[in-house]
């Protein structure tokens, strides 16, 4: 009898929303740990029994539990990007050793020790390191250590064997995605119904993203196993999760993980169709703004809630430093031909780079008041920079200035977008430059990107700072959106108690 594999998603930070971040949710669903379920998939195809831990809706006393009823383990496995999501799995892998000792191997994946694998394996609570797509690797793994063979003849890993650290040669390309069994949903059916919560119906359609924005870490991560960049499932494959999800769980409204819904305009075509063909939605379509093209955009009517595109600054200066060349004539012609279809547009902004002045700022900030006074209920966010590993422009803050990288998983844990903004990460921000840019950084939130009326928490901000007053203008001059604009289907679904349930415990 195969022993279980044990993969675990960790809790990212949960507080950064009521910090320097609103919108308009005001309850708070989240996107399924697909990472892990998709490893789950293969593992499960290959024989082996798998156990899926998700940190944001299990407590370690829950999690310990449903790992001792499993019997036999043979290996753990924990999910990571860059920032505080390491910080708890190296909670969890503490847990882990306290209770199970070193005999049972444990396994980092994800963004963080793809990018950096040998300053990650050298942790004590890191034995092997799984780069990049892991869904193959997983199985090799798996297998090698099922059947006590070495690892070197697993691919794609990292390890540690008498006191070295030894390196593979990369795993296998992933093409056709179809190759892939549909994610193991059923490990976490006690969290999934029609009102989804506190798992939205996430899937992906697509993996990979081509283009070479500076800021992102994407194209890193992406070439770690030299195939290509872009894959899509095919139509047929989606369609079968789709009715899959449908029959099985209730969903009937979709939302995409694709960083490129509609790179491919035949395909995207025939795949909005046949969600439409059978009374299907997705929340909302992601895609880069140069992608939208006319004869795509015109299937969206009864598709989709909103669309989803970031400029990510409205300074064309700034858009040099982080490779976007889009059209902001043409942005607000787009904009204006969703509002005539009925629908919504989302965007974000980043903000606090080391070379942009206030003339910068300024520009976002007229952008989204241009965004705005086209269709009121249009949403933007605004994000402070953090640099990310692997991006080239974290490469321009090393050099220019004055960026030093952690070389250990503990320090790595304060680099992060959406909890800790640690000035160590951004040497060029001073002390007494912090008030403002989170001020800032909430009010404008409240402002772009929630609906509620303009307030006195809004204007107290904006009062307490004459730089913020001369960036942001006269706020009230600001289109606002009226109406029953803040409806969601789901919520109709919602039952009170589950929502009380999962709202005392759930870390977005």
């Amino acid at each position: 009898m195969k022993k279980h594999v044990v993969l675990i998603y960790p809790r990212p930070t949960g507080g950064y929303s009521k910090e320097r971040r609103r919108d308009i949710h005001s309850i708070r669903r989240m996107y399924a740990p697909l990472s892990i379920m998709y490893l789950a998939s293969t593992l499960e195809k290959a024989g082996f029994p798998v156990i899926l831990l998700d940190d944001r809706v299990m407590t370690e006393e829950e999690m310990t539990e449903k790992i001792s009823k499993a019997g036999e383990i043979l290996f753990f496995g924990i999910s990571s990007m860059t920032g505080s999501q390491i910080s708890n799995g190296l909670r969890i892998a503490r847990m882990l050793r306290s209770n199970y000792g070193n005999d049972i191997p444990i396994a980092w994946g994800g963004v963080h020790p793809t990018i950096y694998p040998q300053s990650t394996i050298k942790h004590e609570l890191v034995d092997i390191i799984m780069l990049a797509e892991g869904d193959y690797t997983v199985v090799e793994l798996a297998r090698a250590l099922n059947e006590g063979k070495h690892l070197k003849h697993v691919s794609g890993i990292y390890y540690k064997t008498n006191g070295k650290t030894m390196m593979t040669l990369p795993s296998r390309k992933i093409d056709p995605l179809d190759d892939l069994p549909i994610p193991s949903w059923h490990q976490f059916k006690e969290y999934l119904n029609p009102a989804q919560y506190p798992y939205l119906a996430t899937i992906t359609t697509s993996r990979g993203c081509p283009f070479v924005c500076t800021y992102c870490y994407k194209g890193e991560v992406d070439s770690v196993n030299k195939g290509d960049i872009w894959r899509a499932f095919s139509v047929k494959r989606i369609m079968e999760e789709i009715d899959y999800l449908h029959s099985e769980f209730g969903f009937d409204i979709f939302e995409s993980a694709d960083e490129n819904f509609i790179l491919h305009t035949g395909r995207a075509i025939e795949l909005i169709r046949e969600f439409k063909d059978r009374g299907i939605k997705i929340s909302s379509i992601r895609s880069k703004f140069n992608t939208f093209k006319d004869k795509v955009v015109k299937e969206f009517s009864g598709f989709c809630d909103f669309v989803a595109y970031s400029p990510e600054t409205g300074s064309s200066r700034i858009q040099e430093y982080l490779n976007k060349k889009d059209d902001y004539s043409k942005m607000k012609l787009f904009n204006t031909k969703m509002r005539d279809m009925g629908l919504s547009t989302v965007h974000n902004f980043i903000f606090a780079f080391p070379f942009e002045t206030d003339e910068d700022i300024l520009a976002t900030v007229n952008l989204c008041r241009e965004f705005k006074k086209i269709n009121p209920i249009s949403r933007m966010s605004l994000y402070q920079y953090m640099p990310y590993p692997g991006a080239s422009l974290t490469s321009l803050m090393q050099r220019e200035y004055g960026l030093v990288l952690p070389e250990n998983l503990e320090e790595w844990c304060q680099t992060d977008m959406y909890g800790e903004l640690s000035l160590k990460f951004r040497p060029w921000v001073k002390e007494e430059d912090v008030s403002f840019l989170n001020n800032f950084q909430l009010l404008f939130n409240l402002v772009f990107n929630t609906y509620q009326p303009l307030d006195k928490e809004m204007y107290n901000i904006y009062e307490s700072d004459p730089r913020i007053q001369q960036l942001l203008g006269d706020i009230s001059s600001i289109s606002r959106a009226v109406g029953h604009v803040n409806e969601n289907k789901l919520n109709e679904r919602l039952d009170s108690d589950l929502y009380s349930y999962y709202q005392e415990r759930v870390f977005i």
